[in-house]
């Protein structure tokens, strides 16, 4: 879910210092001070659509690992069920975007508008589910994970 969450709502500044893991292992993101269309130094510098580093995938035991499998499915699923909501939570940053002195809204409608693609709403299921896998291996592959 984090995965999905952090891209889709393009929370920036992802360094080990904005996360931290509670004792089942959830992952808490601390700082959304740069989200959606705003990024640190108003510089778009993160490479991968969400943050998933050498070290998460080794914990995970490897990209050919049943647990990454697990992981992979999982993000599947979960990008599969928030699509389902696309429609409230377009319209909720839609009405919150509105006359907002927000920075995260400082490109207007543009903004909502890249949410909406990111949902990837014209695909099929299995097409959505061909695209995570490529989201997930490209943050495998990211070069700069950090924020």
């Amino acid at each position: 879910g984090y995965s999905v969450a952090s891209y889709l709502m393009q929370i920036k500044d992802r360094h080990n210092g904005n996360l931290l893991v509670d004792d089942v292992g959830h992952i808490i993101h601390i700082d959304f001070g740069f989200i959606l269309s705003n990024s640190p130094g108003s510089v778009g510098f993160e490479m991968a659509p969400f943050k998933l580093p050498q070290e998460y995938i080794d914990i995970l035991g490897g990209v050919d690992s049943d647990v990454f499998a697990e992981y992979k499915a999982l993000t599947k699923a979960a990008f599969l069920a928030v699509r389902k909501h696309s429609d409230n939570i377009l319209l909720l940053t839609e009405m919150m975007s509105k006359d907002s002195k927000l920075p995260c809204f400082q490109n207007g409608p543009a903004t909502v508008s890249a949410l909406r693609d990111r949902f990837q709403l014209q695909l099929t299921e299995p097409q959505v589910e061909a695209y995570v896998d490529k989201l997930i291996m490209s943050s495998c592959s990211a070069k700069l994970n950090v924020g």
